[in-house]
C-alpha cells in the first residue's frame, strides 16, 4: 500500500490539475519523457536551493532537440564575507544543448550562458582590489559559451572556450585532438591520457582591460623599448624554468623556446602599439602526441612538441580563400578556374570555412568536378545534401565511392536506412543501368569475384546491388563461397525491407539474372573454367 500510495503521489507530481480536470487527456499525454526530465530536474534543483536560495523565471526540457533552457535566473549566495547578503549573481539565461538525436556517432555538449552579472559583493577582498584598479564595479558577461564535441568512430574531439567579458576583453580558447581518450590498462581508476593535439589557440581581445594594465607596467614594456624588454623579460623567465627543472647550471633554450620569446616580443611589441589582439597557439606539422609525464620533467619537451608562438592574429584567418578568388567562382570566370580552385572555392562555401557559407552556390561550383570523377566533390556533395534531400545525396555518394574516396562507403550506409529500398534501387539503377561490363573480368572467377565485391560495397565502382548480384550469380556457379555470401547478404537485406522492396527487387533481380544467364552459357563459363 505504502509503494502504491508513492507510486500515486509522484504521477500526480508530473501531472498538471488542469489537466485532470479534462476527459480528453490521458496519463500518455502528460506522462512525457520530457515531463519525467523535467521533473528529475526540479529535483535536482531543490537540491541545491539547500546549499543557496535560487529564483527562475521559466524551466524548459525538449528532448527532441537535445535542448534544456533556464530563463531569468537569480542565484543568493551564502558567502562568509558577505554578511549582509548583498551577493545577487543574476543570469538571463542558460542553455545546454547535448547531441542532436540523429547524430548516433558523436557525442556533443553545448552550455550558453547569456548575461551573466556577478556584482562586487560576490568577490573576496583580494579580487575586489583587483576589479576596482581595473575601475569596474562587478563582472558583467554577456555571453560564455562552452563546446565539446567528440566522434566515436576516430576518437577525434574538439573543446571550445568563448567569454565576452564586458570593459575587460574577449577570450576564445580552442583546442583540436585527432585522438582523444584515456589507457587505462595499468591503473583503470587513474587512466593515463592518450591525447594526439592537432591545434590550440587562445586569443585575447582587448575591452577595457589594458587601459587599466598599461599604469602599472614598468615603463619599458610600454614603449619604443617594448620589444626588447619584453624579449629579456621572457628569457629570463624561460630560463629559471629550465633551470628549476633540470636542476643544473645549462639552462639554455631550445629552438622552440627562443622561437617562442622572439615571437611573442615582436607581438607584444605591435600590441603595445595597437592594443587590440593577442593570440598564443600551437604551431603543429600534423599532430602530436601529449606526453605530459615528459613534458612535467622537462619543460623543453613542452615547446618541443607544441611549438607555441605568439601573434596578433590567428593562424585560421589564412584559411580564407582570397575574395578575388571567390568572385571569380561567383562570377563570369567560373570557367577559367581550374578543378583544384573549384575545389577550394565549393569546400568553403559548402562548409563555411574561408567563406561564407552558400550550399546552393557551392553545389554548383563542385557538380562538374564530381561529374568528372572528383570523389573529395562528390562527397562534399552528398554530405550537404544529406540531411535535406537524402536521395540526391545518395547519388552523389554513389559517385564519391566509384571514385574511391576515403568516407564515401560510410555515408551510403548511413543514407541507405533512412531511404526506402526501392528508391535506393532506383537511384542505382539511374546511375548504373546502362553501364558497360568489363569482359576481361571473365577471364577468372577472382575477377568476377572483384566486380561483385566493389559493386556491392560502392568503393571503386558505384554500388548497385543488381550488377553485385548478376556478378555473384557467375562466380557462385562457379564455386565461389565468397560469391554465395554476397548473394546471402543482399537476400537478407531485402527480406528486411517489406513487400514494396521485395517487389522492387524481384524485378531487378529477374534482369541481371537473365544478363547472369546469358553470360555463363555464351561465354561458356563452365568450359573456360575446367581448362
Amino acid at each position: 500500500m505504502r509503494r502504491l500510495l508513492a507510486t500515486s503521489a509522484a504521477l500526480c507530481a508530473l501531472v498538471p490539475a488542469a489537466g485532470l480536470a479534462q476527459d480528453r487527456v490521458s496519463w500518455w499525454d502528460v506522462i512525457t519523457i520530457d515531463r519525467v526530465v523535467q521533473s528529475f530536474l526540479n529535483s535536482g534543483i531543490a537540491m541545491i536551493r539547500t546549499q543557496m536560495d535560487l529564483q527562475y523565471g521559466d524551466l524548459a526540457v525538449d528532448l527532441r532537440r537535445s535542448r534544456i533552457t533556464m530563463s531569468e535566473i537569480k542565484a543568493y549566495p551564502l558567502l562568509d564575507w558577505d554578511p549582509d547578503g548583498d551577493c545577487v549573481i543574476a543570469v538571463g539565461r542558460i542553455g545546454l544543448r547535448a547531441t542532436p538525436i540523429q547524430a548516433a556517432d558523436r557525442i556533443s555538449f553545448r552550455g550558453r550562458v547569456a548575461g551573466l552579472k556577478v556584482p562586487m559583493a560576490c568577490f573576496p577582498e583580494d579580487v575586489r582590489v583587483g576589479l576596482e584598479m581595473a575601475q569596474l564595479n562587478g563582472v558583467n558577461i554577456p555571453r560564455l559559451t562552452f563546446d565539446v564535441d567528440y566522434g566515436m568512430p576516430k576518437s577525434d574531439a574538439m573543446v571550445r572556450l568563448y567569454a565576452e567579458v564586458t570593459d575587460l576583453a574577449t577570450v576564445d580558447a580552442s583546442a583540436d585532438f585527432t585522438y582523444f581518450w584515456f589507457d587505462g590498462r595499468r591503473n583503470m581508476e587513474n587512466p593515463k591520457p592518450v591525447w594526439f593535439l592537432d591545434q590550440a589557440t587562445l586569443a585575447v581581445e582587448n575591452g577595457g582591460a589594458w587601459a587599466a594594465l598599461e599604469p602599472v607596467l614598468p615603463p619599458s614594456l610600454t614603449g619604443e623599448t617594448a620589444q626588447e624588454a619584453a624579449a629579456d623579460m621572457l628569457t629570463g623567465l624561460l630560463t629559471d624554468l629550465n633551470r628549476s627543472a633540470w636542476q643544473t647550471e645549462d639552462a639554455s633554450l631550445n629552438p622552440e623556446q627562443e622561437a617562442f620569446r622572439a615571437s611573442a616580443a615582436a607581438a607584444w611589441a605591435s600590441f603595445v602599439a595597437d592594443p587590440d589582439t593577442l593570440v598564443l597557439e600551437t604551431a603543429i606539422d600534423g599532430d602530436v602526441f601529449l606526453d605530459f609525464e615528459a613534458m612535467e620533467s622537462d619543460p623543453r619537451e613542452a615547446f618541443a612538441a607544441l611549438g607555441p608562438v605568439v601573434s596578433l592574429t590567428p593562424a585560421r584567418l589564412e584559411d580564407a580563400l582570397p575574395s578575388k578568388l571567390v568572385g571569380r567562382a561567383l562570377g563570369e570566370e567560373l570557367s577559367d578556374l581550374s578543378d583544384a580552385q573549384r575545389l577550394d572555392v565549393g569546400r568553403a562555401l559548402i562548409t563555411g570555412t574561408g567563406a561564407p557559407r552558400n550550399i546552393a552556390a557551392g553545389m554548383e561550383i563542385l557538380a562538374p568536378v564530381a561529374d568528372a570523377g572528383g570523389g573529395e566533390a562528390a562527397l562534399l556533395m552528398a554530405e550537404a545534401l544529406a540531411a535535406t534531400a537524402p536521395q540526391e545525396a545518395y547519388l552523389w555518394a554513389l559517385k564519391a565511392g566509384a571514385a574511391e574516396q576515403p568516407g564515401a562507403v560510410a555515408m551510403l550506409d548511413r543514407l541507405e536506412d533512412g531511404l526506402p529500398f526501392a528508391q535506393v534501387l532506383k537511384v542505382q539503377a539511374d546511375l548504373s543501368g546502362n553501364d558497360n561490363h568489363p569482359g576481361a573480368a571473365l577471364e577468372s572467377i577472382a575477377g568476377i569475384r572483384e566486380q561483385a565485391v566493389m559493386r556491392m560495397t560502392g568503393d571503386g565502382l558505384a554500388r548497385s546491388y543488381g550488377i553485385a548480384a548478376m556478378w555473384a550469380m557467375l562466380a557462385k556457379a562457379a564455386g565461389d563461397p565468397e560469391a554465395a555470401d554476397i548473394l546471402q547478404e543482399i537476400d537478407e537485406l531485402v527480406a528486411l525491407e517489406g513487400a514494396e522492396a521485395r517487389a522492387a527487387w524481384a524485378e531487378t533481380e529477374a534482369g541481371y539474372a537473365d544478363l547472369a544467364m546469358q553470360v555463363w552459357v555464351g561465354q561458356d563459363l563452365p568450359g573456360r573454367y575446367r581448362q
